[in-house]
């Protein structure tokens, strides 16, 4: 039963962090146009910020003011630093408080530096958009990841960034810190849920529906399109930040070939299946790519039983892209708006004109009007 409850929470985890950055790419792509194909880059951005700082705070604090040498590279590459951070909760070198503090800081910084990358990288080409934006932040995404790959800062490389301090590290009960911090991501999405839902039913979000939907008209009644691509690209990378953070804090390591592009591909099947434009139906897409990735795995499948031959097992890392490509032709083909469709932004303005229509609808079935509309139109006759 335990190996049950560890998939369930593994598939929490990654569903939580599969919403926020569909939610992210919702804000950018759903509502407001804009092709993001570098989400990836932002994510990892998050995960890369988020690590080096918590394995720099876990180990200045644990090592007590002790020097770890380093040479071309971060103290918290050498191997003496990675003997400190993986035993630091069982000597008991750091707090529960600690340790917390680590977290909120590291998550809080990766929202940062998300949100200022997604400035610097969509900015030479805010004015251009479409096809240039897409193809810019695509590439600086795959420059980011090779850079990564190949320097100490700020992941130690090729190795990559291992013992990081988890916000739960110090928790006794080893078997179910898996189930808690699905608990407090599933809690980070549905927070960003709840956001989303509030930006995108306000005056903002009926501006990027304007700029999706005709960029000429919506220059004519005022909206200054390249400032409302920026504010997009800063909230949505922000967001898809600490969706890495969250990730690496589950994992307890970061490497640069974790955030390859097929993650941007997965985040954008995750919209499309559900329904761009329509932040409950990100959800349900995100559930769905998580669902696919954690349970088309050979070591979950046999936990939940089921026997998986060596050829069979050989391919499915390979059969879940196939999975979803087939996901998204059937879903063009057939449902194209997703499996929940997009609705009108709820803005107080509409809910008055839908509370009025409907009064005029009942009092027309009845023969007579509203007191107030029957006020005026005797005003209007006098």
């Amino acid at each position: 039963m335990a190996g049950v409850e560890g998939i369930i929470a593994q598939w929490l985890v990654m569903f939580g962090v599969y919403a926020i950055a569909a939610l992210s790419f919702n804000i950018e792509y759903g509502y407001g146009g804009i092709p993001n194909f570098g989400k990836v880059m932002f994510m990892a951005v998050g995960a890369f910020t988020a690590g080096a700082l918590a394995a720099w705070l876990g180990l200045s604090w644990a090592a007590a003011g002790g020097a770890v040498a380093a040479s071309g590279g971060p103290a918290y590459c050498t191997p003496e630093a990675y003997n400190i951070l993986s035993s630091a909760a069982s000597q008991h070198l750091l707090s529960p408080g600690q340790y917390l503090l680590i977290f909120m800081v590291a998550v809080l910084a990766a929202a940062v530096l998300g949100a200022v990358s997604g400035a610097l990288a969509s900015y030479p080409t805010l004015r251009l958009g479409g096809d240039f934006l897409a193809i810019t932040l695509l590439a600086i995404g795959e420059v980011v990841r090779l850079v990564a790959y190949n320097e100490q800062w700020p992941v130690c490389g090729f190795n990559g960034l291992t013992a990081i301090p988890t916000p739960l590290a110090w928790y006794s009960n080893k078997s179910a810190i898996d189930v808690i911090y699905a608990v407090i991501v599933v809690v980070f999405a549905l927070a960003f849920y709840l956001y989303t839902e509030m930006v995108t039913n306000s005056p903002w979000g009926r501006a990027l529906k304007a700029m999706r939907d005709d960029e000429l008209a919506a220059q004519v009644y005022g909206y200054d399109i390249a400032r409302l691509r920026l504010q997009a690209l800063i909230v949505g990378s922000a967001m898809a930040a600490v969706a890495g953070a969250l990730l690496v804090f589950y994992s307890g390591s970061v490497q640069a070939n974790t955030f390859k592009p097929e993650r941007t591909f997965e985040v954008i099947v995750a919209v499309m299946l559900g329904g761009a434009a329509n932040n409950l139906g990100a959800l349900l897409g995100a559930a769905m790519v998580a669902g696919i990735n954690v349970f088309l795995n050979t070591s979950a499948l046999e936990t939940l039983g089921i026997s998986v031959p060596g050829p069979v097992a050989a391919a499915l890392p390979y059969l879940r892209y196939v999975i979803m490509g087939a996901l998204i032709i059937l879903v063009l083909l057939y449902r194209p708006q997703g499996l929940v469709p997009e609705k009108p932004v709820r803005t107080p303005v509409l809910e008055v004109v839908m509370e009025r229509l409907q009064s005029l609808s009942g009092s027309s079935e009845t023969g007579s009007l509203p007191a107030d509309t029957q006020g005026r139109v005797e005003k209007g006759r006098g």
